[in-house]
């Protein structure tokens, strides 16, 4: 019922595999507890839609975006492993309701000469812009991939070289980088089909009229420079070859295996009891759970009391904004009425994720949010899954993941079937003014902040686990403290999206936290 290991991972998502991999590779004795059947977590996708067995439904992230750049699908030689992706151009699509289209190409250049047909010197604006934001990338990214209050040789030489390359650009920086993303858009353009571009991919880092939230503009660079990449097979095919990966190098991976306690002794972290008894035991436990599903399963009494409230009062999720995500399978193609038609180019908008929503339609989600109620219109996402990747559904079929940024986490009325299914006919009929198929609908998979809450063990189903922003960032992220090289707790390491540097599918703060135990270990 006992044994013992170099580190316990608690969480097999893609950062506590992440951590495992590097850790395993450097000869470490590693056990992964999950206490899912499967690997994944918040990456983790399956068939959930009874009425549409054959549908591979993914409940939360579609892309591997920020993993492009983090090294760690060619460090875990994850592509040996099985990992496929596939990279659409363009990536993104804001479909306006007079059905012009703003289309979001790996050439910044042909995307503003696409802003540029509709609005000139909004065009104009965005190669500006970029040049910003590519700043902000040859800056920020280098500051992602390092230990925050530790930053290694490597990418402290990249921070000074993008700082002294960039400094022209200094005050524009810490402009944007302390600015809401509703303020920046507005101030950088002037058409509200270029607004809404913004504010619709801003939202997903969190309200558009947060100080701080500009900052995840930098996203836009990402997507110019390594593309979106989204797995063949689903987030899950990603998952399944990083499990792959650590296994090969000697990690164990325990399904099925929720945690109890994180055991702490004398100040110190001694490993993880699980529900069903077992007790192992470590040097060190590496937690990607979010923060206060962490602390609140540490030893009764054993952590400070002052370091317990802190954690217990870190936001997730304050403004009672979440994500509202569907799965919805349909027996007929996806396919855009008019927005595609009415393309001057090539462009295939049918592959893009179709982004739909007024700037104002943005800003009255997340405002309804905050009220418990739900919109009357909405800001939404739709990405075609099996447009891209055929395998997610039957041949001739089809199925659109919804991503809506802004919905009550509790709602004034309380949510309730009734609820949910009149809110989907809501978003249903506003996505088909744009998308033809939805008539065809076998099943559907939908899942409030709530939902999430029980199905991953997630506070507030805040899939960031912390609120997004500027004083949640670095050594400030989840709380003051906590995000320093020196762990709150010894041997207790932080390394999920609560920890630096946030959310997003990257690996790094799993990469971080590893890099942490190792010089622990020695």
């Amino acid at each position: 019922m006992n044994a013992t290991y170099d580190a316990v991972i608690v969480g097999a998502g893609h950062n506590g595999m992440a951590a495992a991999g590097y850790l395993s590779r450097a000869g470490k004795k590693v056990a992964v507890v999950e206490r899912m059947a499967k690997v994944g977590g918040m990456t983790s996708a399956g068939y959930m839609i009874p009425e549409a067995p054959e549908y591979l439904v993914t409940p939360c992230a579609v892309e591997l975006l920020f993993a492009r750049g983090s090294g760690i699908i060619e460090d875990l030689e994850l592509e040996r492993h099985g990992l496929r992706t596939v990279d659409p151009d363009p990536s993104y699509a804001y479909l306006h309701p007079d059905g012009s289209s703003i289309a979001l190409f790996r050439d910044y250049r042909r995307t503003a000469d696409d802003i540029a047909r509709i609005h000139p010197e909004d065009g104009k604006q965005y190669l500006k812009f970029m040049k910003v934001m590519d700043a902000m990338m040859d800056i920020g990214f280098p500051i992602m991939m390092a230990e925050p209050g530790r930053p290694d040789l490597r990418n402290l030489c990249k921070m000074i070289k993008g700082g002294i390359r960039n400094v022209r650009l200094k005050d524009q920086l810490l402009s944007i980088s302390k600015a809401t993303a509703d303020q920046v858009a507005c101030e950088w353009f002037e058409h509200p089909a270029t607004i809404a571009l913004l504010n619709g991919i801003a939202a997903g880092a969190g309200p558009v009229d947060d100080d701080g939230n500009a900052a995840a503009y930098m996203i836009f660079a990402v997507t110019h420079r390594l593309g979106t990449g989204k797995p063949i097979g689903s987030l899950q095919a990603f998952a399944d070859a990083m499990a792959s990966s650590i296994t090969e190098s000697g990690a164990d991976i325990l399904l099925n295996a929720p945690v109890e306690e994180i055991l702490i002794d004398d100040g110190k972290a001694k490993g993880v009891q699980l529900s069903d008894g077992r007790n192992l035991q470590s040097k060190v436990v590496i937690a990607t759970s979010d923060p206060r599903t962490t602390f609140a399963m540490t030893t009764r009494n054993a952590v400070d009391r002052r370091l317990m409230k802190r954690i217990e009062h870190v936001p997730a999720n304050r403004s009672n904004a979440a994500p509202f995500l569907a799965n919805v399978a349909m027996n007929a193609p996806l396919r855009l009425k008019r927005h595609q038609d009415l393309r001057h180019d090539d462009a295939d908008l049918n592959k893009a994720v179709g982004v739909m929503g007024l700037a104002d339609d943005v800003r009255n989600s997340f405002a309804a949010a905050r009220r418990g109620d739900i919109p009357k219109r909405h800001a939404v996402t739709l990405t075609p899954l099996s447009n891209t990747d055929p395998s997610q559904a039957p041949e001739g079929c089809s199925l659109a993941y919804l991503y809506l940024p802004a919905m009550a986490v509790d709602a004034r009325e309380a949510w309730s079937q009734e609820l949910k299914d009149r809110t989907m006919a809501s978003i249903i009929e506003q996505v088909s003014d744009y998308y033809d198929g939805f008539h065809g609908e076998v099943g559907r998979f939908v899942e409030t902040p709530r939902e999430r809450e029980t199905r991953l063990n997630v506070t507030n189903g805040c899939v960031t686990h912390v609120d997004f922003g500027a004083l949640r960032a670095g050594q400030h992220r989840p709380a003051t403290g906590f995000g320093g090289p020196k762990p709150a707790v010894a041997g207790l390491y932080l390394g999920g999206a609560g920890s630096h540097p946030g959310g997003g599918v990257s690996g790094i703060a799993g990469r971080i936290a590893a890099e942490r135990v190792l010089r622990h270990l020695k």
